[in-house]
């Protein structure tokens, strides 16, 4: 497999992980019940398991990338090189030093809530180090440091919506065993905590999309494979926008009236498939940021 095609799809891995293992544990914090305690443990632990495979995978990749082959990918002294002089290496054994970590602690603490939140600290430092791994490092001074910032709640924005997606594709695979009213519940607990996540994402992009287009370079937005990317990227994002909305504003209120009679049936499995279309949209959506990484912005061009 071709080293940048590789180094892009564990990146995709690593994005998808990182939203599991932080956003769903969050979830159960400020919408609890629908999704057994015990079930949504044992998927972050595998969500975390797998960020720190990733990391260690994406080390490699991107170490067979910086030295031109997969021979130098295996060679201790080049991948100690990357680790040591570079922020990107450090930022892949930082992540998944902080995933084991979260891991071992949603492992020791069994379901207590400090244990929880330990692991939830742990798994957001982890996601965060995403920051370093991107474009979002490589601004300098003070404006770099806006930058960075914003690549960094741009990243933990995204976790908290797409792991409450994930929380929701659980809560409503079982949705035999859970009482319409605490789904409906549920996606009312979330309707505060997802519009916030939405916002902050659309301002982190903006300021993102200021430092890596550049007044220069928005004539080159669509003649370059990164503009392409971005704008597929925010044509997946509307997408995301317009279910969200028809989740909040029709599904949702549909079934809490069905569940005062009895024809939840209907109701609930089309609330089920517009929650699985946009979980779908966001992997995909995912996969274009792990794309982009890889390509040249328009203001380096």
């Amino acid at each position: 497999m071709p080293i940048d095609l590789t180094v892009v799809l564990v990146r995709w891995l690593q994005f998808a992980a990182a939203v599991v293992v932080l956003g769903l544990p969050l979830f159960q914090m400020y919408a609890p019940g629908p999704v057994p305690a015990r079930s949504a443990r044992w998927v972050a632990i595998a969500a975390g398991l797998l960020l720190a495979a990733g990391a260690a995978g994406g080390l490699v990749a991107q170490t067979a990338m910086m030295a031109g082959g997969w021979a130098a990918a295996v060679d201790p002294a080049s991948i100690g090189y990357v680790i040591q002089s570079t922020g990107l290496g450090m930022a892949h054994i930082a992540r998944a030093a902080l995933a084991l970590a979260g891991v071992a602690i949603l492992m020791i603490g069994q379901n207590r809530r400090g244990a929880g939140l330990i692991a939830v600290l742990a798994f957001a430092g982890a996601t965060a180090s995403f920051a370093w791994s991107g474009h979002g490092a490589a601004s300098e001074g003070a404006l770099g440091l806006i930058h960075l910032t914003a690549d960094i709640v741009h990243a933990l924005a995204a976790a908290v919506w797409l792991g409450a997606l994930a929380g929701f594709c659980l809560m409503t695979a079982r949705s035999s065993q859970v009482p319409e009213g605490n789904t409906v519940r549920s996606l009312a607990s979330f309707a505060g905590v997802g519009t916030t996540a939405v916002v902050t994402l659309a301002i982190t992009g903006l300021v993102n999309a200021a430092f890596l287009v550049g007044a220069d370079g928005v004539t080159r937005v669509v003649g370059s494979t990164w503009g392409l990317l971005l704008l597929g990227k925010l044509a997946l994002f509307v997408t995301m926008l317009g279910l969200a909305a028809h989740n909040r504003f029709t599904l949702t209120p549909a079934l809490s009236k069905a569940s005062h009679t009895s024809g939840t049936a209907g109701a609930l499995q089309r609330l089920r498939l517009s929650i699985g279309a946009e979980m779908a949209a966001g992997l995909a959506l995912l996969g274009l940021v792990a794309a982009m990484g890889v390509q040249m912005p328009p203001v380096s061009m």
